[in-house]
């Protein structure tokens, strides 16, 4: 938590693509290392985020800035990431559910919230599970092989010549082409979204949004800096009105399992189960409200000003 998930170094926009390319992953390993001792400590679901958030950002520089590194290397760590993201994500979603679990107690009437209580209980019992499950594999020779090999990549100086398509082009046109086609399939996805698009395809486009604000991020010091930063603002709000709406789908997930689970179990009576089928309830409502505020959110991402200032950017240049 003491070096920032979003300030990069400052690079030159001649500079070598892969030059570049491992410097921004250097700085991902960095901030995923300064985390991990307080991942390990299991204290501030803080320093999880910033280890996730590491995780992400390095997986986008792997896999967008494209042709720079050889393509077993990218697939091989790729995976790795992948895999790393995935043994965090459980962890990480109880996390959020706890933070808002009073909250979500409160949109129920009076009467049913104590019900609640045997979920609660249940909840920390399996984030209890989850955390020693994470700290397995945090302590398993997998993830010690990786850091190894992950260092010992990123140490490794780019070879003064690379036959790689893209390794020895300018930063800039790089970056330039890939965040515009990043805008493009973003720009396309959304248009694709209908009321009743499954929630699956909605995550989608929150990738692609994830991989669009990390690339705009890493070399935003290359472009007028009101002008990148409000466009990054408008691409965080699409973000937080997407992340939102992911948090209520895996909330009600969770819910529908837990109820099914604590039910087997015999740690729910009746009135626990009503009061969470009421709660799945008022998720699925907010659900439906904000399916049908989709359309506003994502005109206002659509809005001419605003790509005609991606177009000036990035299209012109790249």
């Amino acid at each position: 938590m003491n070096i920032s998930v979003e300030s990069d170094a400052l690079f030159d926009p001649n500079q070598r693509a892969d030059f570049v390319t491992k410097a921004i992953l250097q700085r991902q390993f960095a901030i995923l290392l300064t985390n991990l001792d307080g991942v390990r400590a299991l204290q501030n679901p803080e320093f999880l985020h910033d280890f996730r958030v590491a995780i992400r950002r390095s997986r986008s520089a792997l896999t967008q800035i494209k042709g720079v590194f050889p393509n077993g290397t990218v697939e091989l760590q790729r995976s790795r990431l992948t895999w790393l993201q995935q043994v965090t994500n459980p962890l990480r979603d109880l996390d959020v559910y706890l933070l808002r679990f009073d909250a979500d107690c409160q949109r129920l009437p009076v009467s049913l919230q104590p019900a609640l209580k045997p979920l609660h209980d249940y909840l920390l019992h399996i984030h209890q599970h989850e955390q020693q499950q994470l700290i397995t594999a945090l302590d398993s020779n997998r993830f010690a092989e990786w850091i190894q090999d992950w260092r010992s990549f990123l140490e490794t100086p780019v070879p003064e010549k690379s036959s790689l398509v893209n390794a020895m082009r300018p930063i800039k046109r790089i970056a330039n082409q890939r965040i515009w086609r990043l805008n493009k399939r973003v720009r396309c996805a959304g248009r694709a979204i209908q009321i009743d698009t499954a929630d699956e395809e909605r995550h989608a486009l929150r990738k692609d949004c994830k991989k669009l604000r990390y690339l705009m991020e890493f070399f935003q010091h290359f472009y007028p800096e009101q002008d990148i930063r409000r466009l990054i603002k408008q691409l965080k709000t699409l973000l937080d009105y997407l992340g939102d709406y992911q948090d209520i789908a895996v909330q009600v997930r969770y819910l529908s399992d837990f109820a099914q689970q604590m039910r087997n179990e015999n740690l729910a009576n009746t009135a626990t189960l009503l009061a969470m089928g009421a709660l799945i309830g008022v998720l699925l409502e907010q659900q439906q409200t904000m399916r049908y505020a989709f359309d506003v959110v994502f005109a206002d991402y659509l809005n001419d000003d605003h790509q005609a200032l991606f177009r000036t950017l990035f299209a012109a240049t790249h």
